[in-house]
């Protein structure tokens, strides 16, 4: 299947699930093909011929000189008043130079377009932007072939007019940055470079130091290509349009990024769209500042206590909202029908509405530090990706979709995370090293690709909420089924070493084709599949150990053979599984102990007879049918009795 293929049918079902409409059309293309679909998308124009042009006419330039604290031009177009240079009219100016402290303003007429075009530029401006742009329809700023040039700012601003300028670059119009030079952008105070519109960058080398954000665009950032060393106090990459939800959105074609971030990597509030490119993230200072403690986790729930809850994230503390990104302006889950009746005692019912409003304070303030992030949906359709986060190294409050890109993922939290879908097709290689979560959904479909993962809590999850790390956030059954989420496996080369449930489905559960190699966990309260729906396989190879205690295997719907049984093993023992002739049809190394295996592929069939061997330990297994073995616990699923479980079932508030 082409590429372009892959990218409409992942457009397709991602306006499945956002309801996406319009006459916008996404042209997706390749040295090969092009094809358009009806989405919400339109990268038909996303850059304009004049955005990729670098070339300019330097004997019909504008020639500007900066003098130390003055300057000089060769037009009436340039006003210049000590240290601070005014371009007033359309045109292309060649700038050279070194201002000790000043500014370069454009102010145009609206309907003018303007070239600056850098040519070992050395400008600082102790209290404002180096360069400012007031007034314009559109500024190109371009480095000049084998220029080396810098702008920064002194580590304050203090107003000159209306506008809060907060930046190194400063516009309130479009703005172009392109050239085959270097930029270097310090900031000590505020933003690298911020646009009021679209910013839009094509090509170039630049290197980014900024107390803030370090390129920020209020309605795009598009990049086509370049080089880019980002250092943010902030994200790395932002756009954000408080005032049209439609707008806010990053687009990135191709390029090199090397982002340290102290808040995100690179931020959409809109959607978040990469085709090609490398990248180097480490935001929040990387996975060990986990967003995870061992009290709470991120979503304000109680930890994971084996054998409560089908080892599930703890009851909801009182008091705590909960919910993903308190900044993004998302309403957190209403359990108002879970507290509990407030106090008699006047002076206790204080002290707890004082401890509410403490952690809701906090929450407010703390700072995302996710390595990819979209508000809205989240495509990647190629590139090469190293993450180190603090949190979700990709995160969307929408659908996550990934294709033909390679993924090196650390995370403190999720190594994927989407509120609503995530599907990944084949051409992926995601490598999660470490995650709390490895990759979770409210629906999960993986069709191909080489992922493997090691997660702390469950490998794949599916259930709802806003990065609820799996609880079922409804005050109501934790064991019953959520609305929309299932996981589906029609394809992929899958490994998952899991301290808490291998697979998780607070829905369905299918395996259709792939292989699949779980690594569950070896504590009584998870296991390595779980689902509160339906579970089937009907294709594929399946290797999962884990704890017996709540083993789960595979429903009567399957129509592919499979077998659950309990059995010990040690970590590095072999797993062999022989038909009646003694012929090895499977075999697989356990990674850690277990004391359950569930083991499928097209070989076993009903009424043949196979022996297992774990370890030093052979068992024969007959299959009476299709599916044989069945955890007493049913994954954790059934009702919690003295019996099974030796304690009584825990009171949910």
């Amino acid at each position: 299947m082409g590429k372009n293929t892959i990218l409409l049918l992942a457009l397709a079902f991602v306006l499945s699930f956002s309801g996406c409409s319009g006459s916008n059309t996404l042209a997706a293309e390749n040295s090969s093909a092009s094809d358009t679909i009806e989405t919400g998308i339109d990268m038909s124009d996303m850059f304009t011929d004049r955005d990729m042009e670098i070339g300019y006419d330097a004997e019909n330039s504008t020639q500007i000189t900066l003098s130390a604290d003055s300057a000089s031009a060769s037009s009436d177009a340039v006003q210049i008043s000590g240290s601070t240079v005014t371009i007033t009219d359309e045109g292309t100016y060649l700038v050279s130079g070194t201002l000790n402290d000043g500014m370069i303003i454009v102010n145009a007429e609206d309907t003018d377009k303007i070239q600056l075009v850098l040519n070992g530029v050395d400008i600082n401006s102790a209290t404002s932007a180096a360069i400012y742009v007031l007034q314009a329809d559109k500024v190109f700023i371009t480095t000049a072939s084998e220029s080396e040039n810098t702008l920064s700012n002194g580590g304050e601003y203090v107003a000159m007019d209306d506008n809060n300028i907060d930046s190194v670059i400063f516009a309130k119009s479009d703005l172009t940055l392109n050239g085959a030079g270097i930029l270097n952008i310090n900031a000590a105070a505020g933003h690298g470079v911020v646009s009021k519109d679209d910013l839009v960058l094509t090509s170039g080398t630049y290197n980014i130091t900024a107390a803030s954000h370090g390129l920020s665009g209020k309605d795009s950032v598009r990049i086509a290509n370049g080089t880019y060393q980002i250092v943010s106090g902030k994200d790395g990459i932002h756009s954000e349009n408080a005032d049209d939800a439609s707008l806010g959105f990053v687009y990135i074609a191709d390029g090199s990024f090397d982002i340290t971030s102290d808040g995100d990597g690179i931020s959409a509030n809109d959607y978040l769209l990469i085709e090609e490119g490398e990248y180097t993230i480490l935001s929040g200072g990387g996975s060990v500042n986990s967003t995870k403690t061992t009290e709470n986790d991120a979503s304000g729930f109680a930890p994971a206590v084996p054998g409560e809850n089908g080892g599930r994230k703890g009851m909801p503390q009182e008091g705590v909202q909960g919910g993903e990104d308190m900044e993004n302006g998302l309403t957190p889950p209403d359990r108002s029908q879970n507290k509990p009746a407030p106090s008699e005692n006047a002076e206790v019912q204080d002290l707890e509405n004082d401890a509410a409003t403490e952690q809701t304070s906090a929450s407010e303030d703390t700072v995302s530090t996710k390595g990819l992030k979209a508000v809205s949906d989240f495509i990647i359709s190629g590139g090469t990706f190293t993450i180190d986060s603090a949190d979700d190294s990709l995160h969307s409050n929408g659908n996550v979709v990934l294709y033909g890109a390679t993924f090196e993922i650390a995370s403190g939290d999720d190594g994927i995370h989407a509120d609503s879908a995530v599907e990944i097709y084949d051409g992926c290689t995601i490598d999660i090293s470490q995650s709390y979560e490895g990759i979770e959904g409210l629906s999960i479909d993986i069709l191909g690709g080489n992922i493997s993962l090691v997660s702390s809590d469950d490998g794949f999850n599916a259930a709802g909420g806003n990065d609820s790390s799996g609880f079922l956030d409804r005050g109501g059954d934790n064991f019953g089924t959520e609305e929309g989420a299932y996981i589906n496996i029609s394809g992929g080369e899958i490994a998952i070493n899991a301290s808490g449930d291998g697979i998780d489905s607070n829905g369905d559960l299918n395996v259709s084709d792939g292989t699949i190699y779980i690594s569950g966990p070896a504590d009584g309260g998870n296991s390595a599949i779980d689902y509160a729906g339906e579970g089937s396989i009907d294709g594929g190879v399946l290797i999962a150990t884990g704890s017996s205690q709540m083993a789960q295997n595979f429903g009567s719907a399957s129509t592919q053979g499979v077998m659950m049984v309990s059995c010990s093993g040690t970590e590095g023992s072999e797993i062999s599984l022989c038909d009646d002739s003694g012929k090895e049809i499977i075999a697989w190394q356990a990674e850690k102990e277990y004391t359950s295996v569930i083991i499928s592929c097209p070989e076993i069939t009903e009424g043949a007879t196979y022996t297992l061997t774990t370890g030093d330990t052979t068992t024969q297994v007959t299959m009476d049918s299709l599916v044989y073995g069945s955890g007493g616990m049913n994954g954790g699923r059934k009702e919690m009795g003295t019996k099974e479980m030796g304690t009584e079932r825990p009171e949910r508030q």
